[in-house]
């Protein structure tokens, strides 16, 4: 074994190391199909001082290391650009530090996931707020808090995880350790609040996709939950988007204090019916999309007003109420009740054996939802030709379209839109033409919706790099990161490649 390895092993011993070709391959991918990245070494520290050791001799061998929080992310984001590397497996980061129930803050380590965390806060009658991404039964504190992460629910109510962020432990590149916020005062006892003390730090973290330092420590406000809950489910008429769109807009017009909302289009509503994905819906006679919200409250009079408007909203816009059980089609009930916010966001994932996503997570304004979605009907109309290669060999057309539009916070929804597809090995054979006919359609959709000027918060290696190549960034901004990214992390080690921040060895 070589001398870095040996380096290594002294830091992290033996059983948290590895370089076994089926290790190293089981971490070279993420959910996408297409970007694969094989690392040198595989290793996996159990705190903060074990990654800066790792960060140090990493600056010394010039040798790109990569943080891997729950592995879920799009994009590539957490393995390597190219075949080489160290991935640092953060999951033995997985304690829960401290509750402060007087504060209301919880710290955890940054490998736990949001619903192991979740799960013991609900002991207390506590939750998270935003409950992290939608797949949150697995996907990293750590990770949620460098993607701005939403979908996992309370969205509407709580905005972005990193809206709750109080403070951060980080291990920046070159193995200093700092915190942020209320922790940056050395005579501070516990952390309690993220603004203060000079510049908001903390802020430079959230939403880097792993660029700027590796976060070990995370403290979050939790809120007691509400007594009192309501969710409803409706299916709403023609010219579906558009009326979605309006109900959004007068829910926020009107000042309701919505915990989530959600519109689910028809064609997602069609599929699933189909293949018998969703026995909730089977017996829907029409196949139209459904918009849902829920609701929470601290009496029953505050509940029964906000429902009143709601409902009000919903009639006046033509939508449909479904039954008030699950089995009715209520899905806003499962969401709610039975933690269907971390199992249904990504609900096209899978319908076909071998069939995987190729898609663009995006936040953008409620008013501009249904262009952009049109916009993408348009794009598949285009790209037919291409699609029509793929169906040639698999004998299914890949399906183009947007998961569920979720409102987030201010007048804003978050847009999980692309197409899904097939491996380059279908039916035992391999065919190298799909993985080409992917990439370029995956390339195409993501610059033709990034042209729409949404704000991308997942962006891992492949978009981040999409927005340099077409030249999307504002040149004065993206010189700021590049500065920044050059004062923290020198010989560009840390997610070397993302945002096309190479270093010289490139």
């Amino acid at each position: 074994m070589s001398e870095l390895y040996h380096k290594l092993e002294k830091i992290v011993k033996k059983e948290h190391i590895s370089n076994d070709i089926l290790i190293r391959h089981s971490y070279s991918r993420n959910v996408d199909l297409l970007l694969q990245g094989i690392p040198d070494i595989v290793i996996r520290p159990k705190d903060e001082i074990e990654i800066s050791e790792i960060l140090k001799v990493a600056n010394e061998e010039n040798l790109p290391v990569i943080p891997r929080g729950g592995g879920d992310c799009e994009f590539g984001g957490s393995k390597p650009i190219g075949n080489e590397g160290i991935v640092l497996d953060l999951k033995r980061l997985n304690k829960i530090v401290n509750l402060d129930r007087d504060n209301l803050v919880v710290t955890v380590e940054a490998g736990i996931s949001w619903a192991k965390l979740n799960e013991y806060l609900c002991d207390f009658g506590l939750y998270t707020g935003c409950m992290g991404p939608g797949s949150g039964m697995t996907a990293s504190i750590g990770g949620g808090i460098s993607h701005h992460s939403v979908g996992g629910g309370g969205c509407a109510k709580y905005g972005a995880c990193t809206n709750q962020l109080v403070s951060l432990e980080v291990v920046l590149p070159t193995g200093e350790i700092i915190e942020t916020g209320s922790q940056a005062n050395r005579y501070s006892k516990f952390p309690f609040n993220r603004f203060g003390n000079g510049p908001d730090l903390a802020g430079l973290f959230c939403g880097d996709n792993g660029i700027y330092g590796i976060k070990t420590k995370v403290t979050l406000q939790v809120f007691p939950r509400p007594e009192y809950a309501e969710y409803k489910s409706f299916q709403l008429p023609r010219k579906e988007r558009q009326i979605s769109a309006n109900i959004l807009n007068d829910i926020r017009n009107k000042g309701i204090d919505v915990y989530d909302a959600m519109y689910i289009m028809d064609l997602i509503v069609t599929v699933l019916t189909q293949y018998e994905c969703m026995p909730m819906w089977q017996n829907l006679k029409k196949k139209r999309g459904i918009l849902f919200y829920t609701v929470e409250a601290n009496s029953e009079k505050e509940l029964e007003e906000k429902v009143k408007q709601l409902d009000a909203i919903m009639m006046n816009n033509k939508a449909e109420l479904l039954g008030s059980e699950i089995s009715d089609g209520n899905i806003a009930k499962w969401h709610y009740t039975e933690q269907g916010h971390w199992q249904f966001y990504h609900n096209l994932w899978g319908i076909f054996p071998s069939m995987q996503p190729l898609t663009a997570e995006c936040f953008t304004p409620i008013n501009q939802y249904p262009s952009l979605l049109n916009d993408i009907d348009q794009w598949d109309i285009e790209n037919n030709d291409l699609m029509q290669k793929i169906i040639s060999i698999t004998k299914t057309r890949p399906i183009t379209g947007s998961g569920p539009i979720l409102l987030i916070d201010g007048n804003n929804v978050e847009i999980t839109c692309g197409f899904t597809s097939f491996w380059s090995v279908f039916d035992g054979e391999t065919h190298k033409e799909i993985d080409e006919i992917n990439l370029k359609l995956w390339t195409s959709l993501l610059e033709r919706v990034t042209k729409h000027g949404v704000q991308w918060y997942m962006m891992g290696d492949f978009m981040s790099r999409l927005m340099v190549d077409i030249g999307a960034y504002n040149e004065e901004f993206y010189n700021l990161m590049t500065n920044i990214k050059k004062t923290l992390d020198p010989n560009m080690i840390l997610s070397r490649g993302k945002f096309n921040f190479w270093g010289e060895k490139h």
